[in-house]
């Protein structure tokens, strides 16, 4: 996307107009701003962090506002991970019989944003630029947009979260290279390979998983303590377990600066002094941290990259502080580690400076990419993917296709997300019917269809009949259930069954070229009945038979090519015929007079 602006020569003040740079965390939010040429970042209580938790009483209360005495178990945590799943949907019961929606929770907390940045800043506040996970879908992307703007806020943009943090690294340490952003927050974890050169920040390709993160880590942590006490999370009461979790994630953070501690627990009524140490950190993590680096590995692979090619991890989210981490990077990938800056704020930071360079202007260019191929169904059930997987975004493409029926007056344009080659296999996003065609046989109509995917990550589909000139177009906001780590399944299910989606497409393609041509054989029947002699019927009827019942009975690609060669042969000598009809009402002579 370029962010150069135009500029009055005659009055090149920065712009007065201030954009905020929302980090809107699982378990913490933090909002930035870039004033007097430097990074401010907003205060809720004297903290940076603002927790990503409301309370519904006589009086909202979010963020810092919440004291610990409150009663946990009314307070509604981690809203961002309902994003991936049915933003409308009104999970939450706030008081009596009143229900909302994870969008309308997202709305109260921007709020609080939007109020206590306009209170530090002491400036009214509307610009925004919104970070989101990389793995998030068009669903996910347009529900917290709309959380911002029923807020109050003016989203200017919406850009990946890895982006972001490489974004405030490229601009403000001049780094250039490529390089890997391990993105591990409260509540997913993202990875992406960007190439940073002069001005230009591309992002190569991008994968994470969205119920991996700090929560559970602290749910991991709280469950390996309990074996002490020979139960389990399910045996505590609600809120018993809320603050039991609690408090291993405050014994986690404590070991991010110490080795080991002594701490005095308590459960059930049963009270033991544990040593709490890194030993007992690692055992309880192992297994999702090695999740974590097999993701990265498998995204490197993909995107057909050495990991020699590669010049550092940039670490972003508080999880990342964590030895663990950086040990296990370092031992598998022995590649150096950029945490300079606050792990916790560099994705606001980087939001902050784009958003500046939005209303200011810049020379940089910032590409990201889409993290699912995007297309339509064709005849047969065929996907044909016309945005591809990890495409640079915004990016607007355009393919012509046809009807497959004589007289076709109208055609479904059924758009697909997903890597497999058959559509039923993809996730249906949605569809609308082009209708107005002009009756003409079939293949004669063109039709352009174009995917405008924005840098939003919203998709907007068209399709225009050049005969008739009519139009219809779809806007893709879906609210189908398709979560992110359904996403990440897709690809990996794309690269498991390549072969068998292939043989697929193939057998299908093959079935829509003998089906086509029989039907064109079927619309030419009079003709047929006309020009040629019963014994070349009766041997052009029989093909067909055998070629109908393989279609329908059959999954032999290669005898369905071979009756479809030799249904072509046996047609010859009647297309030989229409075309001396033809010729001949024009020049009265015939093909073979011509010499």
């Amino acid at each position: 996307m370029n962010l150069v602006n135009i500029v009055d020569p005659q009055n090149e003040k920065i712009n007065s107009e201030l954009c905020l740079g929302i980090d809107f965390g699982t378990t913490n939010s933090v909002c930035s701003i870039k004033k007097d040429n430097k990074i401010v970042f907003v205060e809720d209580f004297g903290k940076k962090l603002i927790p990503s938790i409301i309370l519904f009483k006589k009086k909202i209360l979010v963020g810092n506002q919440i004291q610990e005495i409150q009663k946990m178990s009314d307070m509604i945590f981690s809203i961002k991970r309902y994003f991936t799943k049915d933003p409308d949907k009104k999970n939450f019961l706030i008081g009596g019989d009143e229900k909302k929606s994870a969008i309308e929770v997202a709305k109260e907390i921007f709020s609080y944003i939007k109020n206590t940045s306009e209170k530090f800043l002491k400036k009214s506040i509307d610009n925004c630029v919104l970070t989101v996970p990389a793995y998030f879908d068009e669903k996910a992307r347009s529900g917290l947009m709309r959380a911002a703007f029923m807020a109050g806020f003016n989203v200017k943009r919406l850009i990946n979260e890895p982006t972001a943090a490489a974004f405030a690294y490229g601009l403000e340490g001049k780094k250039r290279g490529l390089f890997l952003v391990y993105d591990l927050g409260g509540g997913t974890f993202d990875v992406s390979i960007l190439k940073l050169s002069d001005g230009v920040f591309k992002v190569i390709g991008s994968s994470g998983d969205s119920n991996l993160g700090g929560d559970d880590f602290d749910f991991l942590i709280a469950s390996n303590i309990l074996k002490n006490f020979k139960c389990t999370l399910e045996d505590l009461k609600e809120e018993e377990r809320i603050r039991f979790i609690k408090k291993c994630k405050n014994f986690k953070e404590r070991l991010f600066k110490e080795n080991s501690f002594d701490e005095s627990i308590t459960v059930n009524g049963k009270t033991s002094l544990m040593t709490i140490n890194l030993q007992l950190l690692n055992d309880s993590l192992n297994d999702l941290v090695d999740k974590t680096i097999s993701i990265v590995t498998k995204l490197i692979n993909e995107c057909d990259i050495s990991i020699k090619d590669i010049d550092g991890f940039i670490l972003v989210g508080g999880s990342t502080r964590l030895k663990i981490i950086k040990k296990k990077i370092i031992d598998k990938f022995k590649k150096p580690i950029f945490d300079d800056l606050d792990p916790d704020l560099v994705v606001s930071r980087g939001a902050a400076l784009h958003g500046f360079e939005l209303l200011n202007g810049s020379k940089n260019l910032l590409l990201d990419v889409t993290p699912l191929s995007l297309g339509i169904e064709t005849m047969g059930g065929l996907t044909e993917k016309i945005i591809p997987r990890n495409s640079p975004v915004p990016s607007i493409r355009e393919q012509e296709f046809t009807t497959n029926e004589n007289g076709q007056t109208s055609i479904k344009i059924k758009i697909v997300q997903g890597e497999r080659e058959a559509s039923d296999d993809n996730h249906n996003l949605g569809e609308f019917v082009l209708s107005g065609l002009e009756p003409k046989p079939a293949g004669i109509p063109r039709i352009k269809v174009r995917f405008s995917l924005d840098a939003d990550g919203i998709l907007f589909v068209s399709a225009f009949d050049e005969s008739s000139l009519n139009e219809n177009s779809l806007v893709i906001k879906t609210n189908n259930e398709l979560s992110i780590n359904e996403m990440r399944s897709i690809v990996e299910s794309s690269i498991k069954h390549a072969q068998k989606d292939m043989d697929l497409r193939f057998l299908i393609e093959s079935k829509v070229k003998a089906t086509k041509l029989m039907n064109e054989i079927s619309n030419a029947e009079k003709l047929m009945n006309k020009l040629c002699s019963k014994k070349e019927i009766k041997n052009i009827n029989k093909i067909i038979i055998l070629m109908k019942d393989e279609i329908k009975n059959s999954n032999n690609k290669e005898k369905i090519d071979k009756l479809t060669e030799t249904l072509n042969e046996s047609t010859k000598e009647f297309a030989e015929k229409i075309l001396n009809q033809n010729f001949s009402s024009f020049v009265g002579k015939k093909i073979n007079q011509l010499d």
